[in-house]
């Protein structure tokens, strides 16, 4: 689709569209500050983003540290149930000092649905493709485990 815009401006910030590939669209752009934090709107199939897609961007732009630290705390308090079988290393990294996720990446699909991806994730599960929490508004809801993940190339 080659009438598709190539930047979209989501409260000030310009997304810019990456890759060509005719299944999906995507735009993302990289947030100010010290450390890597990344918003996406995917669309699939390859069209516009629908305004549910803009709002739930403009949402997670706005709040994206709040979001973010939401969801590595509801990662930590749900990853320690027993269904999930976290060994004891693992366990021990959520009970550390510090979350063991980072680069987090707002991923917002057309329908306005999204996730918070951590790209890093310091627990066994999370190695290859990260870690996510999907939302419903700005409140976490489910874990998104990304294990058997295949990587998608755009270009």
């Amino acid at each position: 689709m080659n009438d598709l815009p190539e930047e979209i401006e989501v409260r000030g910030t310009v997304l810019n569209r990456i890759g060509r590939a005719e299944e999906f669209a995507c735009w993302s752009a990289d947030l100010p500050g010290d450390e890597p934090r990344t918003v996406s709107i995917v669309v699939e199939p390859a069209g516009p983003p629908a305004d549910a897609a803009v709002d739930s961007a403009a949402e997670s732009i706005a709040g994206f540290d709040g979001l973010t630290a939401a969801a590595a705390s509801y990662l930590v308090a749900e990853l320690t149930d027993p269904r999930w079988a976290l060994d004891a290393e693992d366990l021990a990294r959520l009970d550390g000092r510090e979350a063991p996720f980072d680069m987090p990446e707002a991923i917002i699909w057309t329908d306005g649905t999204w996730m918070i991806r951590f790209a890093e994730c310091g627990l066994a599960m999370g190695e290859e493709f990260g870690i996510g929490v999907r939302f419903v508004g700005s409140t976490p809801v489910g874990i998104e485990d990304l294990s058997g993940a295949t990587e998608i190339v755009t270009d």
